[in-house]
């Protein structure tokens, strides 16, 4: 293939090179099912299956730096899924007991006005999150 000619659509594309060429090399020896582990995710990924491999060690190596690739990112939003579930279990917690209040009282009490305010805030931060994962799931 000529290299005036765009990649194809799918192809891989390579992490940036370095020149002159990176001096060291490390060999991998993996299990059929370990190399078809990196080579799904280096294709999420859109990378060789040796470029993925060497950023995702280098950025395990490094305490600087979280893990690159689908894994970091998905437990990323894993964390803000978890976070979020949990402020709409604790909204519901506070609609039942306005629920309790109202029932009992005829009333509601003056701090629901800050529990549909912090639902609203819960139901936005899920929003942006589901957001986040549409952009890196297209």
């Amino acid at each position: 293939m000529d290299s005036e000619q765009p990649d194809p659509p799918g192809k891989a594309r390579h992490r940036a090179h370095n020149r002159p060429a990176r001096p060291h090399a490390v060999l991998l020896r993996l299990s059929d099912e370990e190399k078809a582990a990196i080579d799904a995710a280096a294709a999420v990924a859109q990378l060789t299956a040796t470029g993925y491999a060497a950023k995702a060690a280098v950025a395990a190596a490094s305490t600087a730096q979280a893990p690159v690739g689908a894994t970091g990112d998905l437990r990323d939003l894993q964390h803000e899924l978890f976070a979020a579930r949990r402020a709409v279990v604790m909204f519901g917690n506070n609609v039942n007991q306005v629920a309790a209040v109202s029932n009992a009282t005829g009333q509601l009490p003056v701090w629901a006005t800050e529990a549909v305010r912090l639902c609203a805030a819960a139901v936005a931060r899920l929003n942006e999150v589901i957001t986040r994962i549409d952009k890196k799931l297209r």
